[in-house]
This record gives C-alpha cells, structure tokens and sequence, in this order.
C-alpha cells in the first residue's frame, strides 16, 4: 500500500461508532513483551474526510472503569466466527464485506519499505487487548474482508460482552496492516508501512474518555 494509492484509490472512513454486543467470552491472552523509550503523544481528533457521504452513527458511550489494573497490551486471541458476529452486528463494517481473515503474522510487508526506527515497537497483525486508561480493556483488531481492511476497537464489558468503540476502514485495499505498540507506553498505532506518509495512523483515547482511529 503506497501514499499515491492512497492519495487515489483508497476510501478511508474513521467512523465514531455505538451499539452494545454481548453474550461473547472474553479472548485468552498472553503477556506482551517489555519495551523501551515511549512514542511520541498521539494526536486526538474525531476522524478523517470522507469521499463520499455515509450514514452517521451516535457517539459510543465507554463503560465504567473497573477497580482492575490490566498490562497496557496483551496479546490476546479472537476465532473468526466470533470475530465474524462482532464485525456482522456492527452498520459501520458493513463495507468490509465477506470472506474476513486476520492477516499472516509472517508477512512483515509493513516494515519492509520503512527506514524508521522501531526499536522496542511491537508489531503484531492479530488482535490485542488495550488498555488505554486505568480500568478499561479495549479488544483491537487488524483484518481486511473481501472489500477492504480495515481496524475496529471494541470496550471489554463487565459481563464478557462488547461494545463497538471506534472503526478505520479503508476500502479497496486489503495490504497487511499490523498494531505497532511499545510495552511501556500506552501509545497504540495501526501501520501498513511502519511511519511512511499515509500509511500508518493512531488508536487514541480523547479526554472524554472516547476511543478514536485515525489516520496520521
């Protein structure tokens, strides 16, 4: 995935998006590894143009904050149905289409044309759990459908359930797109070709407390 296609060819839609999907378990998880030396802040803003009209969503409401205290990243896993049931009962991934997948841990494409420094960067192309504040865990995941890749952050609730948090879709393109992360800072990024224009945005949290995807 290249800037000029994306100057071109590709639809992004960052969507602030509502709705409560229960009834699921929460996913396993594993620790994730220590890292060094913290981002730079993530910038907070409500979305990106769009090139064309879409139907408007209310804004989400976070859940209340747990007396818990989580790791700020845990690799975690999602099966596809139950990835396939989150993405199906939310309007906004209507666009993604069928046939989802998450994409090939192997691939490594997103770090191939870059010459930024990723020293104690995560890079990880399944889903993980984030915990932007003290207190919440937000389920982020990474996978494209037939039409498009696309990111999608879900609010972990109290009864195992989830509710859709914030949605990045990119439409016509299906290139790897991983969440970059260090350990030791709560700073989460989406990257399709790690820091090159374009092509690589943030997972932020507002001051209201709401969850944003953005393109950098």
């Amino acid at each position: 995935m290249s800037s000029s296609r994306h100057a071109s060819a590709v639809l992004l839609v960052a969507v602030a998006t509502s709705g409560c999907h229960g009834g699921t378990s929460s996913p396993s998880t594993d620790a994730a590894p220590a890292a060094t030396s913290p981002p730079r802040p993530a910038a907070a803003t409500s979305g990106t143009a769009l090139a064309e009209p879409i139907a408007t969503f209310s804004v989400p409401t976070p859940p209340p904050p747990s007396g818990e205290t989580y790791p700020f990243f845990r690799k975690t896993t999602v099966p596809l149905d139950e990835l396939a049931k989150l993405v199906t009962a939310a309007p906004e991934l209507t666009r993604v289409g069928t046939e989802l997948a998450f994409f090939d841990p192997a691939d490594g494409s997103y770090i191939v044309r870059s010459t930024a420094d990723r020293q104690g960067v995560t890079f990880s192309s399944q889903p993980i759990l984030w915990s932007p504040e003290p207190g919440q865990q937000v389920l982020v995941v990474s996978a494209h459908g037939k039409a498009a890749s696309f990111v999608a952050a879900w609010w972990l609730l109290p009864d195992g359930g989830y509710r859709l948090a914030s949605t990045f879709v990119m439409m016509g393109e299906i290139a790897p797109v991983a969440l970059a992360y260090r350990a030791t800072e709560r700073t989460l990024w989406w990257t399709s070709c790690w820091q090159c224009p374009g092509e690589t945005g943030h997972v932020s949290v507002r001051e209201d407390h709401h969850i944003v995807i953005v393109q950098d």
